[in-house]
């Protein structure tokens, strides 16, 4: 086709080499790599409800669909020459059009319709469904240990100062109550995301009677975004996204910082498998936990890309710009594809994980972090007030850390004696009751609060969790059967054009 049926009526001089260089050939090779199946999908349906309404005679929707599907066959590797008589990707495949089709058919295509699409949100669909596909890997996969690991009574801390004694199993659920949540996010990023825009035209619509429900169904669509304004202008459903990836990155971060501590030779806890470690080129005894490094400062980058894509569009009108329909996009694209593979690596790893029980139940025992239960314990026993009660183990931890004895070298007499000194009477519990107190396990099995360690809550917070997964799954299946239903759909109504049959 000659440069000039790609209009620049009103411009004088061709675009320039620096604007070409800067510009316009990045944007056709990123448009190229990320969006060429798309357009002719969208073209197609586009073609396809122009000759349903009658807007445009069959003939040329025939030659139209025809030159489309052999483009799809070609792939976007036969325009991988880039022309700047043609500036844009869109017109690159608009000129192939015209080759494939003729100027009069070809030159259809583009009726009621401007360059913006909603391409990036059909380039976006599948990475939110990967992400939560591979969310849910993550999650099962840390329910799998949860289960194993729900009597492995370990240590937990505040401030990174021993706390109180959980299981793994318990710490665990906390986390993939976490997850579930970042799943829950990423699901209404991508349901604001699942809404066509086709039929907006530059921000009025169009005078023509097109039918913007029919291609939203064809493309596999939930629903039209009805304001054409909005159409145009709109880029919360990215930066929706890129919070909910950053969100999940931060969680990530946090789950693999704790693991990566627990694996250090001063913490001894769990320990991964060599297939995913790393070694020394120096010091031949290190085995290095790499993948928690990896997943970890990748959550950096999600928020990074986060704040990109908000900077983006800050202070932009809300109309149809640049900003919106490109330089949001790299990082949007990005942040969903590295975390991705973040989520990847981390499964992979998990499956790995070792967990040494007895380390975990010996620093459990240490540390005084059962000191609230014999609080407690205190409190029913006796008739000190809680506050009090507080006040005796206090000073009890004083007077054994001082002495240097361990949670188990304390007795009924050191009590007593922290008691006197703080009270001026005993406490009058037994060296049973002391002990039964202060033992991590009991601890753990005496926490039956709903959410707790103990073992019916921790049985119950499993079967919730398994169950948010089998909906999660279901909902996953749900999204992708829409699309490929969709797609079979839109391949049938073509080959009926295609053949002679509809139109006619």
């Amino acid at each position: 086709m000659p440069a000039e049926r790609i209009s620049r009526e009103r411009l004088t001089e061709p675009p320039g080499e620096i604007y070409t260089a800067t510009v316009l050939e990045p944007s056709f090779r990123f448009m190229l790599a990320e969006y060429y199946d798309a357009l002719l999908e969208t073209n197609k349906a586009w073609s396809v409800m122009l000759g349903d309404t009658g807007i445009v005679e069959p003939d040329h929707v025939r030659r139209l669909l025809s030159a489309l599907n052999l483009m799809s066959a070609e792939g976007a590797e036969s325009l991988s020459e880039f022309n700047p008589a043609y500036e844009y990707f869109y017109s690159h495949i608009e000129n192939r059009l015209t080759e494939l089709a003729g100027p009069d058919a070809a030159g259809e295509i583009n009726l009621g319709r401007t360059r913006p699409e909603p391409l990036t949100r059909m380039a976006l669909r599948p990475r939110i469904l990967l992400l939560v596909d591979r969310l849910v890997a993550v999650i099962e996969r840390l329910l799998d240990i949860a289960a194993r690991e729900s009597a492995t009574v370990m240590p937990q801390w505040t401030h990174m100062q021993p706390a109180q004694p959980s299981t793994l199993g318990h710490y665990l659920l906390g986390v993939t109550d976490a997850l579930l949540r970042d799943v829950r996010r990423l699901a209404a990023a991508y349901r604001t995301t699942n809404a066509c825009t086709l039929g907006c035209g530059a921000l009025a619509g169009t005078s023509y009677a097109v039918d913007r429900e029919l291609v939203a169904d064809l493309l596999g669509f939930d629903e039209v975004r009805e304001n054409t304004i909005d159409c145009v202008a709109s880029g919360d459903y990215g930066l929706e996204t890129t919070a909910a990836v950053a969100n999940l990155g931060i969680t990530l971060s946090r789950l693999c910082e704790d693991l990566y501590l627990w694996h250090t030779d001063e913490f001894g806890l769990v320990e991964i498998g060599d297939a995913f470690a790393g070694s020394s080129s120096m010091m031949p005894q290190k085995k290095n936990a790499y993948p928690f490094e990896y997943v970890r400062a990748r959550g950096a980058r999600t928020v990074g890309e986060m704040v990109s894509a908000f900077g983006a569009l800050h202070n932009t009108n809300f109309g149809d710009i640049k900003d919106v329909e490109e330089e949001m996009v790299p990082p949007l694209f990005r942040t969903c594809d590295e975390t991705a593979t973040s989520l990847r690596l981390l499964e992979g790893t998990l499956g790995t994980l070792v967990v040494h029980r007895e380390r975990c139940a010996a620093r459990a025992a240490s540390g005084f972090s059962t000191a609230t239960e014999l609080a407690a314990v205190l409190h029913r026993r006796t008739d000190l007030d809680y506050r009090s009660a507080h006040r005796v183990v206090g000073h009890l931890v004083l007077l054994a850390t001082t002495a240097g004895r361990c949670p188990a070298d304390v007795d009924a007499a050191l009590v007593d004696q922290a008691a006197r000194e703080v009270l001026g009477r005993d406490a009058g519990l037994s060296d049973e009751q002391v002990r039964d107190a202060l033992d991590p396990a009991r601890f753990v099995s005496a926490h039956q609060v709903a959410g707790g360690p103990a073992a019916e809550p921790v049985r119950q917070a499993l079967a919730g969790a398994h169950s948010a997964v089998a909906d999660w799954r279901d909902w996953l299946n749900t999204a992708r059967s829409t699309v490929d239903d969709a797609a079979r759909a839109l391949a049938a109504r073509v080959e009926e054009y295609v053949g002679g049959g509809a139109g006619d």
